[in-house]
C-alpha cells in the first residue's frame, strides 16, 4: 500500500484499507475548488450509495486530512506518501484512521504535534502550509497559525438565553462529552451530531466561539436603554449574528438585507423559530447604493471575505484560493462599507467584521474607512481562533462623526 501497508490481521483487511486511499486520491485529484469541499463530497456520496456511514466518515477524515498538509510537502512525494504524513499528524491513537500509519510511527501518535513534528521535519516544513506569509497581518502569530491546520477545529454552540437548563439538562442524559468554555458556550468535538439532542435556533445556536464574541464586543459601547436601537444587518448570510444581537441588546428593531431571495426566506424561518419577530427582511445589492431611505443606530456589516481565519475549517483553500482574490474581496468590502454609510445616523455605530487574517481586509481597510468616510475608530482586534481550535475573525467598531 504505497510502499507502507499498514498492520493488519489479513490480507482482505489491508485491499479494504488501501481501497479508502484510492478513493480518496481519486476525490482529492478530481476536486477543481469551485465549489465548498464539503458540498462536493457530499455529491460524490449522493451518486454512491457503495459507501456506508462508516466509509462516508473514513474517506472524509482522509481528504481533509491530505488538505491539511498545503503547501508544507514537496509535489516529488506520491499522494499516498503525503496522505499517510497527513494521518500522523492530524490524527491520534482514539482514531480508527491510525491503522494505516507507518508501522514506525504507531508508538508515536500519542505524542503532541510539536514532537510528531520534529519526527518528519526532514519530509515536512511547518513554515510553508499558509501560502500566503506576505498577505498576513503582523498581529497573527503565523506559527501558531500555520500548526491550526494540523489540528481539527472544534464544535461550539450558544446557548440561548433561559434553555440553559434545559440544554444541560439534555446533554446529560444523551451522554455528550464537552467542554464548558464560558457560561453561554460549549465546546465539542467536531464529529458530534449536536443538533440530534438540542433543539438548534430555539435552544442553542451552532457558532463558532470568536464568531459569539464579535457582537459582545459592542456592550462596551452601546447600552441596552429602554429606548429601542435600530439595527441594519446588512450582510445577514445565515443570520448568526442577528440572533445573537437579538438576545444581547433584547429592545431592537432588526432589519436584515442580503443579496439572495432563498437566504432571506430561510432567514425568515430560523427567526420564527428562535423567537424574533420584530424585523424587517430587505433584497439589497450591497454594490450599489440602497433604494431605501432608512436611518439606524447601528449597522452590522458582517461583510464577504476571503475567510481565511476559518481555512482550518475549510483546508482545501490553502490550495484553491487565488492570491488576486484578496484584492477583490477588498475592494467589493470598501464598496459595501460606502453604501451603507449613508443610512447609519449621526453618532451612530458601524462594527465591521472579516474572518479574513489577511491585512488588506482589516487594517488597511480600517485606515481607508477612517479617511475616506471620516469615522471614529472606537476599536479594533483580532480574535484568534489558532489559540483554541476557533476561527480567526477581526472586528473593528466605529463611530459615525458629523463633517
Amino acid at each position: 500500500m504505497y510502499n507502507n501497508e499498514p498492520e493488519s490481521s489479513s490480507t482482505g483487511e489491508r485491499n479494504y484499507l488501501q481501497k479508502y486511499f484510492q478513493y480518496a486520491e481519486t476525490l482529492v485529484s478530481s476536486y477543481t475548488g469551485t465549489n465548498p469541499f464539503h458540498i462536493y463530497i457530499k455529491k460524490y456520496f449522493s451518486l454512491h450509495k457503495k459507501h456506508g456511514s462508516r466509509d462516508r466518515k473514513i474517506i472524509t477524515s482522509l481528504c481533509y486530512n491530505y488538505f491539511r498538509l498545503g503547501y508544507s510537502v514537496s509535489n516529488d512525494i506520491s499522494f499516498g506518501e503525503k496522505l499517510l504524513l497527513s494521518i500522523f499528524l492530524c490524527e491520534n491513537n482514539n482514531s480508527f484512521l491510525t491503522g494505516f500509519i507507518k508501522p514506525e510511527w504507531k508508538l508515536a501518535i500519542y505524542l503532541p504535534l510539536i514532537d510528531k513534528l520534529k519526527i518528519v521535519e526532514g519530509t515536512l516544513n511547518k513554515e510553508k502550509i499558509f501560502p500566503f506569509p506576505e498577505e498576513l497581518s503582523l498581529e497573527i502569530d503565523s506559527q501558531q497559525f500555520n500548526l491550526s491546520f494540523l489540528i481539527h477545529p472544534k464544535l461550539f454552540i450558544r446557548i440561548r438565553p433561559g434553555h440553559e437548563k434545559t440544554v444541560f439538562e439534555k446533554l446529560a442524559k444523551a451522554a455528550f462529552l464537552y467542554e464548558k468554555i464560558n457560561k453561554d458556550c460549549l465546546a465539542f468535538s467536531n464529529t458530534e451530531k449536536v443538533s440530534n439532542v438540542i433543539d438548534i435556533d430555539k435552544e442553542a445556536v451552532v457558532q463558532d466561539y470568536n464568531s459569539q464574541q464579535t457582537i459582545s464586543f459592542l456592550t462596551s459601547y452601546i447600552q441596552n436603554s429602554s429606548s429601542q436601537i435600530s439595527i441594519w444587518d446588512c450582510c445577514a448570510g445565515s443570520g448568526g449574528k442577528s440572533i445573537l444581537t437579538f438576545d444581547i441588546f433584547k429592545n431592537i428593531k432588526l432589519t436584515v438585507s442580503d443579496t439572495r431571495k432563498k437566504i432571506l426566506q430561510s432567514l425568515q424561518l430560523r427567526f420564527a423559530k428562535a423567537g424574533i419577530k420584530n424585523f424587517d427582511l430587505l433584497l439589497s445589492d450591497m454594490q450599489k447604493p440602497a433604494t431605501f431611505n432608512l436611518l439606524f443606530d447601528l449597522v452590522i456589516a458582517d461583510v464577504p471575505c476571503s475567510g481565511s481565519g476559518t481555512w482550518p475549517r475549510t483546508p482545501e483553500q490553502l490550495s484553491f484560493f487565488k492570491k488576486k482574490d484578496i484584492d477583490n474581496y477588498t475592494a467589493l468590502q470598501k464598496k459595501i462599507i460606502q453604501n451603507a454609510l449613508p443610512h447609519l445616523k449621526s453618532n451612530g455605530h458601524l462594527l465591521y467584521i472579516t474572518c479574513s487574517v489577511f491585512k488588506k481586509e482589516n487594517e488597511e481597510n480600517v485606515y481607508f474607512f477612517r479617511k475616506a468616510f471620516n469615522l471614529k475608530l472606537l476599536e479594533m482586534k483580532y480574535l484568534k481562533g489558532y489559540e483554541m481550535q476557533a476561527d480567526t475573525l477581526f472586528v473593528a467598531l466605529f463611530e459615525k462623526v458629523d463633517s
